[in-house]
């Protein structure tokens, strides 16, 4: 909690001599808690973080050994008044360790021997450090999670879903075409209607890129021939066919 209010030491304190940490780009990998001190210690950024909805779960093989799986949502907030709210998951490896006090005593003491954020998204070419660059690697995506038309599924398993649009990056037909899947900011869910119905639905708010896929315009990081990336990472095929119309549809889109 405290990391996410940038007092970061106590986590960083928390880890091992030798810990690895796997940070949220892809690429970002730093061995040893003075290196990562070190690194902390020389980022300047004006991000605030908002996290809340935590989960945690843990799993132990040993007495000594725990790994610690946590979920949650975090709000960052931009200082230009953007938020971004992404689904974190993070391991944490914790072991105990025989630690020396300043004092000169030994004694035993919790230690995270790996962080690892399993929720990467696409690293920015300038980015060699957490969390510089931050805002050029979200700032793309124009949406606003927490916002948007709230929109009714049913699921498959029988349960009832309310979802606001600007939550959902893209939707793909499943089980033949008869449902579909629900890519969100939260994960994904089975719901029944098929991508066809949907669009005839939701034409103001999704386009479709191909007959499998319904893509959030919002939520687009680049169009190339003959594809679209999202900036949660996932790549989709666009048919030649349906390439310049669909560049043309997210052009209007985006323009409004």
């Amino acid at each position: 909690m405290r990391y996410y209010e940038n007092d970061y030491m106590p986590f960083l304190n928390a880890m091992d001599d030798d810990a690895l940490w796997y940070g949220p780009a892809e690429g970002q990998f730093l061995q040893g808690r003075e290196t990562m001190i070190k690194t902390w210690q020389a980022e300047d950024h004006p991000l605030r973080f908002t996290m809340g909805n935590l989960k945690v779960r843990h799993a132990s093989a040993h007495p000594s050994f725990c790994n610690v799986m946590l979920t949650c949502t975090v709000v960052t907030h931009y200082p230009d008044g953007h938020d971004l709210s992404v689904f974190q998951r993070l391991l944490l490896c914790w072991c105990e360790r025989k630690v020396t006090n300043a004092n000169g005593e030994a004694h035993k003491a919790p230690r995270i021997l790996v962080c690892h954020i399993s929720n990467p998204h696409g690293k920015h070419e300038d980015d060699v450090i957490y969390p510089i660059n931050f805002s050029q690697i979200y700032a793309e995506n124009n949406a606003q999670p927490q916002r948007g038309e709230r929109i009714h599924f049913h699921g498959l398993d029988r349960s009832d879903y309310f979802y606001l649009s600007d939550s959902i990056y893209w939707i793909e037909a499943a089980g033949g075409g008869k449902h579909s899947v629900l890519h969100t900011v939260n994960g994904e869910t089975e719901v029944m209607a098929t991508v066809a119905s949907l669009e005839k639905r939701y034409a103001h708010l999704f386009l479709r890129c191909h007959q499998s896929y319904l893509v959030n315009p919002h939520f687009l990081r680049n169009i190339r021939r003959f594809r679209v990336t999202l900036t949660d990472g996932t790549v989709l095929p666009i048919p030649e066919k349906k390439y310049t119309a669909f560049k043309s549809a997210v052009m209007r889109v985006l323009k409004h």
